[in-house]
């Protein structure tokens, strides 16, 4: 199995028992990097316990540790790009840093897909998760799946005079845009169910408080770790509106 049969795999089939990972990295001046890590272990764990892998499978079993520049995906697909709207174009050429990290073990059922961008201000990480649906769906094939699972809302993030905010808002969507999406929240809650949400987000300063139930502190207080189920976000996405101050 090629790395290019593997990608369209994990993002074809429904990704349950899952951890969805939003990492940021951020420094006093503002910038920093931007991770979203997609831990899709369990899943081929059960997929190969209901394939009962014999040992001609664990013989074929592959390791791949690759790196994808988006940039050639961008150039790859330009033909269909160019059929896009403007405002489309634009997201994507938004992306063109970039990276897509995949790394997978067969054999030990391990299967990590990470996004990374670098950033100099945290303006450029608008609406970034509605950006990395996109950058996980460049086929014409795939955008119908997209659009079903598009987000209702937007994130925003800002950092001004040691106090960090992600902020969610609404999109406005038409009522046939908000009837959509609430038919499928209710279709897709099922199949996110044991599928895990996490927020890591590290700081150069210690952190002196955070306006969310539940979040842990490191030791060091310098980096802040929240967990919730993803249909509960997905329900109620406002959950994951928050400040953190800065010592």
């Amino acid at each position: 199995m090629n790395i290019k049969n593997l990608l369209l795999l994990f993002l074809s089939v429904v990704l349950t028992s899952c951890v969805f990972t939003e990492e940021l990295h951020i420094k006093e001046d503002g910038s920093g990097s931007y991770a979203f890590r997609m831990d899709m272990s369990k899943m081929m764990e059960a997929m190969g316990n209901m394939g009962q892998e014999n040992d001609s499978l664990k013989k074929d079993s592959q390791k791949i540790d690759s790196v994808m520049y988006f940039k050639d995906i961008l150039k790859d697909k330009k033909d269909s790009i160019a059929k896009l709207s403007v405002e489309e174009q634009e997201l994507l050429k938004s992306l063109e840093d970039l990276k897509i990290h995949m790394k997978v073990d067969e054999e030990e059922k391990k299967v990590n897909m990470d996004f990374l961008f670098d950033f100099k201000d945290l303006s450029e990480l608008k609406n970034m998760n509605d950006r990395v649906q996109k950058a996980q769906v460049m086929s014409d094939q795939k955008k119908q799946q997209n659009n079903n699972f598009q987000s209702n809302t937007n994130v925003e993030y800002s950092f001004h005079k040691k106090t960090f905010t992600r902020k969610v808002t609404l999109k406005d969507l038409s009522k046939e845009e908000l009837d959509a999406y609430e038919k499928n929240v209710k279709q897709a809650s099922s199949m996110f169910d044991e599928t895990v949400y996490r927020i890591v987000y590290h700081f150069e300063n210690k952190i002196k408080s955070v306006s969310i139930d539940g979040a842990k502190i490191s030791e060091d207080k310098k980096t802040l770790t929240i967990e919730m189920p993803m249909d509960t976000i997905m329900k109620n996405p406002f959950l994951l509106d928050f400040k953190v101050k800065l010592k």
